[in-house]
């Protein structure tokens, strides 16, 4: 089910036209009408929805009068929920009523007559509303229709936009039109003195549709951002799989409450709305004849694409081929040959249709080998686990019509580089295949004993997985064996499901990350040396050093908790937080910063619980468990909540929506409400931000520093034994060599103070006086990092490779472009009608009749 906080269309209609009826009767009441001498009100209680009250429609004009009369004035919130609620209920008389034939006497007593009588009230009341609002209207510059981009138009739109189903807008916040709260528990029901022709349910399954396919259109502008290089496949795979699951929890919501004696199953609404539209516009859906091998009239396929018939009849084609102990493999040309050198909205209807129907069978015969072996998969999507449902039950729902419908469209999106998400799994298997045989290495060679045995059991074992699924096809053994003498593809689901690879490269790389700060936690490899090149940094004798991956990784984590509240600035403060860091007793550090004797040994006795740091990656963990690891939980408050606090606590992920960022914020805030759509839109925009972060090698990082320990340590290996005695390196402590650097660097500025008190005054670092020690690790570094070594900068350099963000600045144009789209998304719901901006904008996505 819909998650409480989440409002489809329907449910938007619903409290838009209660909460007009609270003000009409709350306003009527403040000018002193008696509401119950008006017209009478019958009253029920639904346990389910609370107290129901039901009112005449031929009320509204009574309340009308009396407000207009007594010169209330009515709130702009209040104004455009009734426009919003006009607005869907003409869309569905639009297309159930006045598509291709002439509106009759009935169907102006039914839903029209409704709409005309919500028109006329707002009409009598549009005159009421704050001459403010009047005015800025007026000087608002109109311009032309070909001159009016997203961008223009947005701002406007959202003026007015509504926050709250049941409270008031911002813009009218503290202005005496507000009228008084009413109790969130009265649900109003309006009643109609002409019985509709069409029963309310075929208006709830039109709204379910039409969100459907709002969510379908979202998706294919999902994947056109990544084939433009916009965002990465993870994103685009994320997003669309919560989409898809997003789009179950609406259908299993409205079939819930819909009359089961209008649609008796959920795919009844699909076939039921299609041949309804079909028959209002006087068309056959039966198959035309002369026209061989079509399942329906293909005249009708704009809309029966629409409906999810196209889908629905091909996936009930496919059942009867479902035999036990066989496995249904599509050879590719038995209907045909398919032209496909075309762009897919360049073809005819018979080229789309017959270009679908090879794309359904053939990808339907591996989910059924997939039941077959017994689900063999490094992880499922949501499509691939509910069309493996479909061939145990035998039973076709909307869902899965939903579901196969979604398949296509992103194929369609990016042919003819429906490959290119594998591609990049690839390429991300054999770097994972890379870093995991390096990390497995260096467990041997630098032993630890906080190191526990399962995380290089857990290491091994996506190794096994990596080499055993993503970089060989395990699969086709099992095939060949099922159906012998057929050609089987390799990696042919991974190819053709751009969401399962994108799904799986998440999952990998989230795993990478995981392991890779794991042994940075553990080792300590990485801050030691932080600490050691934020000193040599400020050091006046030591020349300008360059360890971009350090500085990379400085910019992807927070300063304050590897430097304990911020970067110090000389010898004695980085040696007393580099201390701390480890969790050494703040009493021990002070005795060794001001010059007690302490023997080395000493030190690693009193280490405490050093520091550890935390995926960045906030967005994207968030969303782990309910995409992958758990993929049937639901998106809760709480996860909400995260997200959202997160994006406010840091302002560079939101550089790029900011605009719709504050209207996301602005409605949780007000109303702990959000509709699909604002939800993907935010979980979309802020992963893309998030990828580099990802994506960075953590493992390969780790690896540098422990080969550097190595490095300095035989480069320093006289100056070691002068000062600590030729046993100071046990057991291969190799982050410790900093301790030893920093120590005498401090020793030596003490000694320097003491021999010539009477020198000049050192400078506020106490760098002045100079190291040996300092200047010859800071030799180390350069030779290690510059063209010579050329290990300085091999994350940053991988990231160019791998990721589709790093390095990319947006500004100008185009950063106005992606906001513009991130504002679009958002808002679309709330403020503008969904198919006509869609065309408008994306001249790319499918214009849509409704």
């Amino acid at each position: 089910m819909l998650p409480p906080f989440l409002k489809n269309s329907y449910h938007r209609y619903k409290a838009d036209t209660n909460r007009f009826t609270e003000w009409l009767i709350e306003t009527a009441t403040s000018c002193g009408a008696k509401v119950d001498d008006l017209f009478k009100s019958e009253s029920t209680l639904s346990k389910k929805s609370g107290k129901i009250t039901k009112i005449p429609l031929k009320g509204y004009a009574t309340l009308v009068d009396v407000i207009v009369k007594a010169g209330a004035k009515l709130p702009k919130s209040i104004k455009f929920v009734l426009e919003r609620a006009i607005a869907i209920r003409k869309k569905f008389a639009v297309a159930f009523r006045m598509s291709g034939h002439e509106v009759n006497e009935k169907a102006d007593k039914g839903h029209l007559h409704f709409i005309t009588v919500l028109e006329s009230a707002l009409e009598r009341l549009r005159s009421s509303v704050g001459a403010a609002s009047e005015v800025s209207k007026k000087q608002a510059p109109k311009a032309k229709k070909e001159e009016v981009s997203i961008g223009q138009q947005i701002p406007d739109l959202l003026e007015n936009l509504v926050l709250d189903d049941d409270g008031p807008n911002v813009q009218d916040a503290g202005k005496n039109d507000k009228p008084k709260p009413v109790a969130r528990e009265v649900i109003f029901e309006i009643e109609d003195e002409y019985e509709l022709e069409l029963p309310e349910s075929f208006f709830i399954a039109f709204c379910l549709l039409s969100d459907l396919n709002t969510l379908r259109d979202f998706i294919k502008e999902t994947w056109i951002e990544y084939k433009e290089g916009i965002i990465d496949a993870m994103t685009a795979a994320v997003t669309t799989n919560s989409a898809v699951i997003l789009g179950k929890e609406m259908i299993d919501d409205t079939f819930s409450n819909i009359d089961r004696a209008d649609f008796p199953d959920s795919k009844s609404i699909s076939t039921t709305m299609y041949k309804l539209r079909c028959l209002l516009d006087n068309v056959s859906f039966n198959p035309l004849r002369g026209r061989r091998g079509e399942p329906f009239n293909l005249d009708t396929l704009e809309t029966a694409d629409w409906t999810l018939a196209t889908a629905t009849i091909l996936l009930e084609s496919f059942i009867p081929v479902v035999q036990p102990n066989h496995c249904p493999f599509y050879r590719k040309g038995h209907f045909g040959a398919v032209d496909t050198s075309k762009p897919y909205n360049q073809r005819s209807n018979q080229e789309k249709f017959n270009s679908d129907r090879e794309t359904v069978l053939d990808i339907l015969g591996e989910f059924v080998f997939l039941v077959r072996v017994k689900n063999v998969l490094w992880l499922k999507d949501e499509i691939t686990e509910t069309m493996m449902g479909m061939m145990v039950s035998k039973k076709v729902t909307l869902h899965h019509a939903f579901c196969i419908q979604i398949f296509l469209d992103i194929g369609n999106v990016l042919e003819p580089k429906k490959v290119a998400p594998f591609n990049d799994l690839r390429m991300t298997s054999l770097r994972a295949k890379k870093n995991l045989t390096s990390l497995l290495g260096l467990i041997k060679k630098y032993p630890c004993s906080s190191w526990p045995k399962s995380m290089t059991e857990a290491v091994q074992q996506i190794l096994d997985l990596t080499e055993s699924q993503l970089l060989k096809d395990i699969w086709i053994p099992l095939k060949k064996k099922s159906a012998p003498g057929f050609k089987h593809a390799e990696f042919h689901l991974f190819k053709e499901n751009p969401i399962l690879a994108g799904l799986t490269m998440y999952d990998l790389n989230l795993n990478l990350q995981d392991l890779g700060l794991t042994a940075i936690n553990t080792w300590k490899s990485v801050f030691p040396i932080l600490h050691l090149y934020n000193l040599l940094e400020r050091s006046p004798e030591v020349p300008t050093l360059d360890w971009k991956d350090l500085d990379l990784f400085l910019k992807f984590h927070d300063e304050k908790s590897v430097f304990i509240g911020g970067r110090p600035e000389g010898i004695e403060d980085s040696f007393k937080k580099f201390l701390l860091f480890w969790g050494m007793p703040a009493t021990f550090v002070s005795q060794v910063v001001n010059g007690a004797k302490t023997e080395n040994t000493r030190f690693r006795q009193v280490v405490g619980t050093p520091r550890a740091i935390a995926p960045t990656t906030v967005l994207a963990t968030a969303f782990h468990v309910a995409m992958v690891e758990d993929r049937k939980a639901s998106f809760s408050i709480a996860i909400v909540e995260k997200v959202l606090e997160y994006l406010e606590t840091e302002p560079d992920s939101t550089s790029s929506n900011t605009n719709a960022f504050h209207i996301l914020q602005r409605k949780w805030k007000s109303t702990k409400t959000l509709t699909p759509l604002q939800l993907l839109t935010t979980l979309r925009s802020n992963l893309s931000t998030e990828e580099p972060r990802l994506l960075f090698n953590y493992i390969g990082l780790h690896e540098r520093c422990l080969e550097f320990y190595e490095k300095a340590r035989v480069h320093l290996h006289d100056k070691f034994v002068q000062y600590n005695g030729p046993n100071y390196h046990k057991e291969k402590e190799t982050p410790y060599i900093v301790f030893y650097i920093m120590h005498a660097a401090l020793m030596s500025s003490k000694a320097h103070r003491t021999m010539f008190p009477k020198g000049p005054s050192p400078s506020p670092s106490d760098l002045g006086f100079g190291s040996v020690m300092l200047r010859r690790a800071g030799e180390q570094i350069r030779e290690y990092t510059s063209d010579k070594g050329g290990k300085g900068e091999i994350a940053c350099k991988e990231l160019r490779v791998f990721s589709k963000l790093y390095g990319k600045v947006s500004e100008g144009l185009e950063a106005k472009k992606k906001e513009d789209k991130d504002v679009y998304w958002t808002a679309i719901e709330d403020v503008v009608d969904p198919n006509a901006l869609a065309m408008y904008q994306f001249g790319q996505l499918d214009g849509r009749i409704w």
